[in-house]
């Protein structure tokens, strides 16, 4: 008996060790995080009282740069207040019905202008109306996750590209696909893509305001939903990332 209780004993204890790691990182990958735009923001008000008077150009460029990194942050902190309520493990905050297709055709609405500005076509790939595309879920949730992917594609697709939403439905599962032609994952890092701050190309997905979170955030959704996120990709070639959510 007493062996079983410093096996138990030790168990914990490691437990609680893996935990207090994974909380560490996540404060260190946070700070740095919000450090970088806190410190552009800083030098670039510094820099716009320099000049606001002698060079009222330059002092437009340094305020449109000021927009942008403070739009950047404020996406950091929205992600991550996301983020920090789906890993809480406190379940749906709205159960119900929701229409994916609908909600599908909303968030692609929503993008249209972004894709327009980039020449990207959006294309709609078997997905039948007389299918029944409803889930019971979170409709916030499920908006979340979606927008993530289908703004993914566009960013990273190269103008004059194509992004293909697919759809499929039986009687217990509604299957998702987001492709797009863009610039691709190479293999050997599709298995971090769907950690917390893990970025391909850190450059590109600063220029583009990707905050390192939008695919933890995907995978927490469809895990919360009791569904999974798939990915399939090479470099050069796009990608396609597949959601598979249970009917009921």
């Amino acid at each position: 008996m007493s062996r079983s209780r410093r096996e138990v004993s030790y168990f914990s204890i490691d437990e609680l060790e893996r935990v207090n790691k994974i909380r560490r990182d996540f404060i260190a990958n946070v700070s740095h995080e919000l450090k970088t735009p806190a410190t552009s923001l800083r030098l670039l008000a510094e820099s716009l009282e320099e000049i606001i008077d002698e060079d009222p150009s330059q002092a437009r460029l340094f305020a449109s740069q000021l927009r942008s990194e403070t739009e950047r942050l404020s996406q950091l902190i929205t992600d991550l207040l996301d983020l920090a309520r789906l890993e809480s493990g406190e379940g749906l905050e709205a159960p119900g019905p929701v229409d994916v297709r609908g909600l599908l055709m909303g968030v692609l609405s929503r993008m249209r202008r972004a894709a327009r500005q980039k020449n990207i076509t959006f294309k709609w790939k078997r997905f039948g109306r007389a299918a029944d595309y409803t889930v019971q879920g979170d409709e916030t949730q499920l908006t979340s996750m979606f927008t993530n992917l289908i703004d993914n594609a566009v960013k990273y697709t190269q103008p004059g590209g194509r992004v293909e939403v697919t759809g499929d439905s039986d009687e217990e599962t509604v299957v998702i696909s987001i492709s797009d032609t863009g610039i691709g994952i190479p293999e050997k890092k599709l298995a971090r893509i769907f950690e917390r701050f893990y970025r391909v190309d850190k450059d590109r997905s600063k220029s583009t305001g990707g905050t390192g979170l939008g695919l933890s955030i995907v995978r927490h959704v469809a895990e919360n939903h009791g569904g999974r996120v798939t990915v399939e990709s090479a470099a050069g070639e796009g990608s396609t990332f597949t959601v598979y959510l249970p009917r009921s």
